[in-house]
């Protein structure tokens, strides 16, 4: 199936984003056995932090279900990839006798309350957390949650990469411990005191609520674009592969009309949809003026104008 067709995992009662730099919290990072939607958590760390200081620690090892695992040459029976125990050091023989999630989650529910949760890129664990304890428990994590990632974007703009080993080394936190959960705990902890300390030393409260505001502004059309240009001002998409020219190439060209390049036409309806190759229009484009690869080139280098027939826009998509 699809990328885009899978169908998220319902997480109906997940907590929310909450920005801002509180002082009492949890901070919680988890080992898994993948990335994807389809695995388990197999360590589960968190510090309990009140006033900034770390008042209390939790850590264990999940036993995850035995799947097959290629290994060796050969399918074999086990519960964790070789890549796995390359990166975390966590072994079959460590989760042999490491407590069922059945007992080990309610643990982690009892030493979270309802403090907000701090991780580091933190959807990735609270995601994996909330899948682990619906299926296994059959309850919710409703925890609000905040991130050092989304800090470190902010807060440290020209850092080229924002993983927690670039912030780390940025702020000068010592990277010790890493991927294993409590030492991963310990270094995000270390990396929001800095973060919140640089924010402080940097802006003020009335600066930092506009730094940190969710809400996205539309780029503005460049000074120098003609504004009679149809692309001025509008919100172009793109919809399958472009065989003259790339994505970006095609984005440049409509930022030099002085038109707003989007990745889809989700975000907000789009003026203009362009479809490269064979790709078919897609419903979240109804209603956008529909354009092929060619019409779109005439009209950014400034040719044609859409009541041209190349150009149409259909009442359904």
């Amino acid at each position: 199936m699809p990328a885009w067709e899978q169908e998220k995992p319902a997480r109906p009662h997940k907590g929310k984003y909450r920005p801002g730099f509180p002082l009492d919290y949890v901070v919680v990072d988890t080992e898994t056995t993948g990335l994807d939607r389809y695995s388990c958590v197999i360590e589960a760390a968190a510090l309990r932090v009140r006033g900034g200081q770390v008042t209390a620690e939790f850590s264990t090892l999940i036993q995850p279900p035995r799947r097959e695992l290629y290994r060796n040459g050969e399918w074999q029976e086990g519960f964790v990839e070789p890549f796995i125990t390359q990166l975390t050091g966590i072994t079959d023989s460590m989760l042999e006798t490491a407590p069922l999630p059945e007992t080990a989650l309610p643990r982690l529910l009892d030493f979270l309350g309802d403090d907000p949760i701090l991780g580091h890129n933190v959807h990735f664990d609270v995601n994996m957390l909330y899948d682990d304890l619906t299926r296994c428990l059959g309850r919710p994590l409703p925890n609000d949650f905040f991130d050092t990632l989304r800090l470190s974007r902010r807060l440290l703009p020209k850092l080229p990469h924002h993983r927690l080993g670039d912030v780390a080394a940025a702020l000068g936190v010592p990277y010790l411990g890493a991927h294993r959960a409590l030492g991963d705990c310990r270094i995000t902890q270390a990396c929001y005191l800095a973060l919140r300390d640089l924010a402080h030393t940097r802006y003020t409260e009335e600066e930092l609520a506009r730094l940190f505001d969710k809400k996205k502004k539309p780029p503005a059309p460049r000074p120098t674009a003609d504004p009679s240009h149809p692309f001025y001002g509008k919100r172009v998409a793109f919809a399958g592969d472009l065989s003259t020219l790339t994505r970006r190439q095609a984005k440049e060209l409509v930022q030099n009309a002085g038109g707003l390049p989007a990745d889809s036409t989700s975000g907000g309806p789009a003026d203009y949809l362009v479809v490269g190759g064979a790709a078919l229009p897609i419903l979240r484009g109804k209603g956008a003026t529909l354009l092929s690869e060619s019409a779109f080139l005439t009209l950014a280098q400034g040719g044609g104008d859409t009541s041209d027939p190349c150009f149409s826009r259909p009442a359904v998509l």
